[in-house]
């Protein structure tokens, strides 16, 4: 399983600046996911920016009036662009680029603009015109992770993932603690059903936690607990991550989200399956090999560090088969 977070996503639009068309004057973006990738584009060359949906009818493009932009690029309508680069985050099936292209030959755009995104399946092909980086399948995204099916076969930490950690003072295994569990702000609320809650909170605190996750619309199948007199003995024995890596190790789940990166490590130590960690944004591999490695991100090894530059783009594409290359290899 490969992870790109955000930090990944900006990394990797920055280190392949050189194979975007030298000319493009204006950024359009596929929502939702293709407007993060669309406007870190658009911030690093300082060109306006758009969304699909504008740019289809004409709409005046945004740029902000913080930096100075060059008049030729102060667009009265999108439609003015002369080579407009409309971006996705990432493509697998092909299939939404193939309605946005429609899209764009019915409007009679499509000529005049380069279609493509971030991130590329590379055993695939797509009628696009650049992809910038390769990312095999299986994968998963820090933008997108809660909105995808792949939730209903992961194990999800409950505090620091889906709410905050209580501080030291709520965490007295009492009044302040019960208070903390009913009123504690939701961090995120998943659109898809998560297949299992693996959570350290005790047996008996079921039914405010269940009560918690019903009052902000998160939904789940399982909900593990640990069975323990106390705070104390949990503390005492701290099993957190032997509970949680045997719950995975036993139940149909491919990913397990964890919001403590030592306690991820453990996880996948005992289970022998990828462990994503929140506190570091890294994917952790089976015997704590650090998901780093496969994530094509900067990082240190053995005191010396190494950038990483995407291969050369692999995908076939019509503009570039006629034209003879569009994008700098």
């Amino acid at each position: 399983m490969n992870y790109k977070d955000i930090a990944d996503l900006s990394k990797d639009i920055f280190y392949s600046g050189h194979r975007f068309p030298d000319n493009m004057d204006l950024i359009v973006g596929v929502p939702r996911s293709g407007m993060l990738a669309a406007s870190i584009v658009a911030t690093h060359r300082n060109l306006p920016l758009i969304d699909i949906a504008g740019f289809l009818a004409g709409t005046p493009p945004w740029f902000g009036d913080t930096k100075a932009l060059k008049p030729s690029l102060r667009f009265q309508s999108s439609w003015e662009a002369r080579a407009p680069l409309v971006i996705d985050d990432s493509i697998l099936t092909g299939a939404s680029m193939k309605k946005v292209g429609k899209q764009l030959e019915y409007a009679g755009l499509r000529d005049r603009s380069n279609i493509g995104a971030v991130y590329y399946e590379p055993d695939s092909e797509y009628d696009i015109d650049f992809a910038l980086a390769p990312v095999r399948y299986p994968r998963i995204f820090e933008w997108n992770l809660m909105h995808k099916s792949i939730l209903n076969h992961s194990c999800v930490d409950i505090d620091g993932v889906l709410c905050r950690d209580p501080t030291p003072e709520e965490n007295d295994d009492g009044p302040r603690y019960r208070a903390f569990l009913e009123q504690v702000p939701a961090l995120q609320t998943p659109s898809q059903t998560i297949g299992y809650l693996v959570t350290s909170r005790l047996e008996r605190y079921r039914e405010e936690t269940e009560q918690w996750l019903r009052a902000n619309g998160i939904r789940f199948h399982h909900l593990y607990m640990m069975n323990l007199g106390s705070a104390a003995e949990r503390r005492r024995l701290g099993g957190h991550g032997f509970f949680k890596g045997n719950i995975y190790k036993k139940v149909d789940a491919s990913l397990f989200i964890e919001s403590a990166h030592q306690q991820a490590m453990e996880i996948a130590q005992i289970s022998g399956k990828s462990v994503l960690s929140f506190e570091n944004g890294e994917l952790v591999q089976p015997g704590g090999i650090r998901g780093a490695l496969s994530r094509g991100r900067m990082e240190i090894q053995k005191g010396s560090w190494k950038r990483h530059i995407p291969e050369p783009i692999k995908v076939l594409y019509r503009k570039y088969l006629l034209s003879g290359g569009l994008v700098k290899n």
